[in-house]
């Protein structure tokens, strides 16, 4: 403990790897309502000498079920790359151009770089966060940030197709266009991925491709497509897209609640939960229409 001098006392404690989260809320039940109470969390990076495991600390740690992240730190990571900016614009555009040429010109290696470029993790996450803790600012957000990404992927990608022009039987546009019910199981693994990534804190950057695989290359399919006057294909990469953004954001909702993402006050906790229940029910309903217009379109 140190002076904190005007700020009163100022406290420093290392904590384990994934207690962050059950420490804050001992905190704020213990000292939250006696005065201001500001909390930094910061990384460590290494200690010397190198502590030893205490007996029974393994099992507690298998033992523990919630996340291993404070629902803060989420949050913080989370509503940061959720603004539509005009970094998230430009990453969008650059991604939507590489993805488009490796479309065209049959590159599968130019297609897996704009996945790496994509921006397209944040706010998928966002949304699904959002409805689990009954913030709908978020929410709001998140479906902005989201509705800007796909409509600049989807324009971008119907101006290059009208410059390049591309032959829609090459195999990496026309993939695109073959929907089937393994597609949504595929983005509803990258959605329980993305959340499992930032309330465990591992590396989100190999599960932000994983979504992107599942979002952007069936949006910018649908907008070269339509440039070429293939309407059918285009319905059918943009109905691909519609179905994985909306599997995505059913894994995120589940992912989270499973994971002990909640609000911190009991009145909070409640709104949290209708919200979190209807947005399941929402887009569970949507996962089966899309599911069964794909089953449609594939028969």
């Amino acid at each position: 403990m140190e002076d904190g001098g005007r700020f009163g006392a100022r406290v420093r404690a290392v904590l384990g790897a994934g207690r962050t989260g059950e420490a804050l809320d001992r905190l704020h039940e213990e000292i939250g309502s006696r005065g201001p109470l500001l909390v930094l969390v910061a990384p460590l990076d290494g200690v010397l000498p190198r502590p030893h495991a205490t007996p029974g600390s393994e099992s507690r740690a298998e033992a523990r079920t919630a996340a291993a992240v404070s629902r803060e730190e989420v949050y913080a990571s989370i509503a940061d790359t959720a603004r539509p900016d005009r970094v998230y614009a430009l990453l969008t555009v650059l991604a939507t151009v590489v993805g488009a040429v490796g479309l065209a010109r049959d590159n599968s290696a130019a297609v897996i770089g704009a996945m790496v470029v994509a921006p397209l993790l944040g706010p998928n996450m966002a949304l699904g966060l959002g409805l689990v803790l009954g913030d709908f600012p978020l929410v709001r957000r998140a479906l902005r940030t989201n509705a800007l990404g796909l409509a600049l992927a989807f324009g971008t990608a119907v101006l290059l197709g009208l410059g390049l022009r591309p032959d829609p039987t090459t195999p990496e546009l026309a993939s695109r266009t073959v929907v089937g019910l393994a597609d949504l199981a595929v983005a509803l693994a990258a959605g329980c991925a993305g959340a499992l990534a930032y309330t465990t804190g591992t590396a989100t950057f190999l599960t932000g491709v994983m979504v992107a695989v599942a979002l952007l290359p069936p949006a910018v399919a649908g907008g070269m497509l339509l440039a070429t006057g293939s309407a059918r294909g285009a319905a059918s990469a943009l109905l691909l897209a519609l179905g994985n953004v909306t599997a995505l954001t059913l894994a995120a909702i589940v992912t989270f609640w499973w994971q002990g993402m909640r609000p911190r006050t009991w009145w909070e906790a409640d709104r949290a939960r209708r919200s979190a229940r209807m947005g399941a029910l929402v887009f569970v309903g949507l996962l089966l229409l899309l599911a069964g217009l794909i089953a449609l379109a594939g028969s």
